[in-house]
């Protein structure tokens, strides 16, 4: 019968195969579907019509929304406008819209306007946006614009605004209005209180209220001409405007103010200059700290730059500042105070406060833009600050330094020019620039040029010059099939640029061959040589002097050049390498034409640039062609003895008598179970005497053997050839009942129907399981099979439980038991031919026939030799032969440590 339980298994584990797929097919559709949007917006028009809370995320994109209400935005709520924007429409009877952020809200302004509408009938302007509470944002970015009168306070906020501004209508935009233009042109007036923090990068705060009919404080329900910090706010502005100004114009004049618990720290903040007034006795504060403790700090920017001797660019110089003349290194006291600038800086400058990117390195271009503490304004020091704006500053590359002084002028001096010092270093003694780095690139040749047999044609070769060197006198070959000696097109003399490319045209001679032929383009291999010419004391440079560059070994010349020394003494000459010129050590020898100056000669190293496999081994010197073919030999010799040991090196095979397992024969204990082996000894099946295991019949009953001896390769073969022994019998078996002959396909549709019906898998798995469970005589042939077996593996026929036959010798496949001895032990004692043996094959006296031992010798009669496996005697300790001889008639019990 079929082994349904296996199939069942086979389905049940190609079930959660296919489960598993899905459940990865579906994982990955999901993590490569887009992602959802961050949140949806709940307008659909154009028009936003009564009041709008949110306390979701809303994304609004590309819409300018009319609003005629009021948003309050709550908590977990945020409002993003992207390219859009919120136009308020109020009027005199809908005054009171306003623009609420509340605390856990956002406000998020990307590219988007908030303004309110001049055009209306009766309008007004005046709109109120408020910040307030734990975790309110406001954020303005990439080109976003508050525009309206009214008012911009916040409390405990979060204020963000990069590339934005803040400002109020131009009076063409409202003139036709009707409104009081003083009263409604110019910007929110601007209070920050509660702990708020504001933030500016690049953002201008214009139009600050003012109004010069009023005197401050005049109005009904007060007027405020000032942006205000207040309740330990905190200001940080970096290359932003404010317009605050020093005008002495009462209701004209505005001013940045900071009361005792809060401080501005401004980086390069302009302001309003156009107010000033003649005399700088008649100016007002533009910075007022309004009582002790407040402070207005102000920053200015050194921004250097730093050359090499060729005026190249010169990266990776370390800047340091300090105050001059106490000498401490310049501190920043928004970050502690500390030597390095704060995290909000160094993210605004795009630099680290450490390592090849740090704030005070210069950049690839020879760039940085140091900050520096220049100013403080206390209202100790009103209407000026205190100025502490001069520097000494060190630059270091390598070995090299420059030093230098550094000032600023001091508060009220903020204009732009003021607020940065910029520099020019020159390390006279560094020279950083490379030579011309010359390639042609593959990426250009990738069509088949057709031409003619014995007709010359014109191919274009591009040269790139990716060095930091104008190269000269480059030369260009063409060789056939990269043959070296075939040369058939050159052009020499060409210059090439810092960074550009040159299409020359090369002329090649007749191809004579017929088929695809390969142009190898090399540019000439060159040597740049540079250097001064100075006069020796005083290090002046020397212009104009001619010299001759020689490229030389021992006293032979190989190649020369001209060169005149230019700007700063500087001369640079291209020596091109010949071809055939060997890799090792050369001189460059410079003879200036002028007696006076002495020559000079360095010592130089030429290696050509050869393919992978050319190059040499480190330390080995061999070419790694060799070196690989080398290891594949060794490889393959490991390889091939490995392989050998494992087919021919092991001899012939025996079975362990306790294991199972397939060993040498010449073992001494199994290597699985660690059984220790009886030398020459095995157990008669027939008579269960103790006899030679080399021995063909037994001495003392007569019985034959067939010791043939069984090789692993070759028991998979014999398996195959017994099943299809026994195949063939049930084919004939299934001609005979159909009375035709049966193809193998409908053989084996009738054979799957059949109890018989066994797959060769379940043949060798039964043949397994004799030797581990245990086997069981077939109750036709009386072959031994598996307990398992459905189908006897001799004569095919149907297995079916029947009772043991009585005990004694016989010529039954009872096989000889195989002794389990341990160190110093004896054999058994012998039973007489024909009587039944208390250590029969079942392992238990009496048991049923389907729990018998696992045969270890077959004994085949005479008529019909079969060779099976030997088996290892097992030794067993010394007594337990006595005890096995007093207790062979009471039971089983003991059979189990002997007959294994």
């Amino acid at each position: 019968m079929s082994n349904r339980a296996g199939r069942n298994g086979k389905a049940l584990s190609l079930l959660i195969v296919w489960s598993l797929a899905l459940v990865g097919i579906f994982a990955a559709i999901v993590a490569l579907s887009p992602a959802t949007r961050a949140g949806a917006c709940d307008q659909i028009g154009v028009s936003i019509t009564g009041d709008w809370t949110i306390t979701t995320p809303q994304v609004c994109s590309g819409v300018l929304y009319t609003v005629d209400g009021s948003i309050t935005i709550n908590s977990g709520g945020s409002l993003t406008l992207i390219n859009g924007g919120l136009k308020f429409s109020k009027d005199a009877t809908h005054a009171g819209y306003s623009l609420n952020v509340n605390a856990g809200g956002a406000l998020i302004l990307d590219n988007s306007i908030v303004t309110t509408n001049p055009t209306l009938i009766n309008p007004y302007l005046k709109l109120a946006l408020t910040v307030s509470g734990a975790g309110s944002q406001l954020a303005m970015s990439n080109g976003a614009k508050l525009k309206f009168p009214g008012w911009f306070n916040a409390t405990g906020a979060s204020l963000n605004m990069t590339d934005s501004t803040i400002t109020g209508f131009d009076d063409s935009e409202i003139q036709n209005s009707g409104l009081d233009l003083e009263l409604n042109d110019d910007g929110p007036i601007i209070a920050w209180t509660g702990a708020t923090t504001a933030t500016l990068y690049r953002t201008r705060i214009d139009h600050i209220y003012q109004d010069s009919r009023f005197s401050e404080g005049g109005r009904a329900g007060t007027a405020n001409f000032n942006l205000t910090l207040s309740g330990a706010s905190t200001l940080y502005a970096y290359d932003s405007y404010i317009s605050v100004d020093y005008s002495n114009v009462i209701g004209a004049h505005n001013e940045l103010q900071v009361d005792g618990t809060s401080a501005a720290y401004l980086y390069n903040v302009t302001i309003d200059r156009t107010q000033d007034p003649i005399y700088s006795s008649n100016w007002t504060a533009a910075f007022r700290p309004t009582a002790v403790g407040g402070s207005v700090n102000l920053f200015r920017w050194l921004d250097a730059t730093v050359l090499d001797r060729t005026s190249f660019a010169v990266s990776g110089t370390a800047i340091w500042s300090s105050s001059s003349p106490t000498g401490a290194t310049a501190q920043y006291p928004d970050n502690g105070p500390s030597t390095i600038p704060s995290a909000r800086t160094l993210w605004f400058l795009g630099r680290a406060a450490s390592g090849p990117n740090a704030w005070n390195r210069t950049d690839s271009t020879g760039h940085a833009r140091v900050p520096l503490y220049t100013d403080q304004i206390t209202s100790a020091t009103l209407p000026n600050g205190q100025s502490f704006g001069n520097f000494q500053v060190v630059l270091t590359y390598s070995t090299s330094t420059v030093t230098d002084g550094v000032s600023f002028n001091a508060y009220p001096a903020v204009s732009a020019a003021d607020n940065t010092h910029w520099a020019t270093y020159v390390l006279s003694n560094v020279q950083v620039r490379t030579g011309p780095d010359l390639e042609v690139r593959q990426a250009d040749y990738t069509a088949t040029q057709n031409v003619i047999q014995s007709q010359p044609f014109v191919v274009y070769a591009k040269i790139y010059n990716r060095g930091q060197t104008d190269a000269s006198g480059v030369s260009i070959a063409a060789y056939l099939n990269g043959n070296r000696a075939s040369q058939l097109g050159r052009v020499d003399g060409l210059s090439i640029v810092t960074g550009g490319s040159v299409n020359q045209t090369l002329n090649v001679a007749a191809i004579n061959q017929l088929g695809a032929q390969t142009l190898m383009l090399e540019p000439g291999k060159e040597v740049v040589v540079t250097g001064y010419v100075r006069a020796t004391g005083t290090d002046a440079a020397i212009v104009g002097i001619s010299m001759t560059i020689e490229l030389s070994s021992g006293t032979a010349v190989i190649a020369t050049n001209q060169s005149i020394s230019g700007d700063q003494g500087l001369f640079v000459g291209t020596i091109v390498v010949p071809a055939d010129t060997q890799d090792g050590s050369y001189n460059v020898v410079v003879t200036p034409t002028a007696g006076s100056i002495t020559p000079s000669t360095q010592a130089i190293a030429i290696k050509k640039n050869v393919p992978f496999l050319n190059q040499t081994v480190p330390i080995l010197g061999l070419p790694y062609w060799l070196f690989f073919i080398i290891l594949a030999a060794a490889a393959a010799a490991v390889i091939g003895v490995t392989l050998y040991w494992k087919v021919y090196g092991l001899g012939k095979m025996v079975e362990c008598g306790e294991c199972g397992a397939f060993i040498p024969e010449d073992a001494t204990s199994c290597p699985k179970c660690g059984v220790e082996f009886e030398k020459d000894m095995a157990k008669c099946s027939n008579c269960q005497a103790w006899i030679p295991v080399d021995v063909k019949q037994c001495p003392e009953c007569g019985v034959e053997f067939a010791t043939g001896q069984v090789e692993m390769a070759d028991y998979q073969e014999k398996m195959r050839l017994q099943y299809d022994e026994v195949v063939t019998k049930f084919k004939e078996e299934a001609s005979r009942q159909l009375g035709r002959a049966l193809s193998d396909r409908e053989f084996q549709e009738w054979w799957r129907k059949q109890p018989t019906f066994v797959t060769f898998e379940d043949w060798l798995r039964e043949e397994e399981e004799m030797r581990k469970m245990g086997s069981k005589p077939c109750p036709t042939c009386g072959t031994l099979n598996s307990v398992t077996a459905t189908v006897c593996h001799k004569c095919g026929s149907l297995m079916r439980e029947s009772p043991r036959p009585p005990g004694g010798g016989g010529s039954g496949g009872v096989a000889p038991a195989i002794q389990a001895r341990r160190p110093g032990g004896s054999p058994p004692p012998e039973t007489p031919s024909g009587q039944a043996s208390p250590y029969g094959p079942s392992g238990q006296s009496g048991s049923p026939s389907g729990t018998e031992g696992i045969p270890r010798r077959v004994i085949r009669k005479p008529a019909a030799p079969q060779a099976v496996v030997q088996k290892k005697v097992i030794k067993k300790p010394s007594g337990e032969g006595q005890d096995d001889e007093g207790q062979s008639g009471s039971g089983s019990e003991n059979t189990t440590d002997d007959d294994l």
